[in-house]
């Protein structure tokens, strides 16, 4: 009985043990802060009716993994969503800075182009910024009005900053 007992504490602490570093792995890689994040620049691009329009995402990352799978995973999801390949990827990668331009749309402030920011929920999202090119001003306007209201699944708010005019 005595065995038993010593047993069953042995397995209660090494699963504990367990739990609790699994926390500190997750907390490690999903960080409350990204304080040296690292940058995915994604552009994809759609011809439609003539003209071509281009979509980037600038997402900030904990490091070149998160960086690479948060990549993958949303070049994944516009396979899945874009059945009929509409969408071409024209470049995706990962980078230590972004060029200033880009940087300056972390700041929320309304600059040359309208954007849509995407603040994070919770630990488990990640910040990140999106940019289209060749639509018109009311079609850039339609696009954020209709933007927060097609992620359900995502729990950061999402925001539209207006160019400035």
């Amino acid at each position: 009985m005595k065995k038993i007992i010593v047993f069953l504490f042995v397995i209660g602490g090494a699963w504990f043990l367990f739990q609790q570093t699994e926390k500190q792995r997750q907390s490690s890689l999903n960080p409350e802060v990204i304080s040296s994040p690292v940058y995915v620049e994604t552009r994809i691009t759609q011809d439609i009716q003539g003209r071509s329009i281009e979509m980037a995402f600038f997402g900030k990352a904990v490091d070149e993994r998160d960086c690479m799978q948060r990549s993958k995973n949303m070049l994944e999801n516009l396979q899945k969503s874009d059945s009929a390949g509409r969408w071409v990827l024209k470049s995706s990668e990962c980078k230590s800075e972004l060029s200033p331009r880009y940087a300056k749309l972390f700041d929320n402030e309304p600059t040359f182009v309208t954007y849509i920011s995407i603040a994070r929920g919770n630990r488990y999202e990640r910040e990140g910024r999106l940019i289209f090119w060749g639509v018109s001003v009311e079609e850039s306007d339609m696009i954020c009005d209709l933007a927060p209201k097609l992620r359900s699944d995502f729990q950061g708010v999402m925001t539209c900053i207006r160019a400035i005019r």
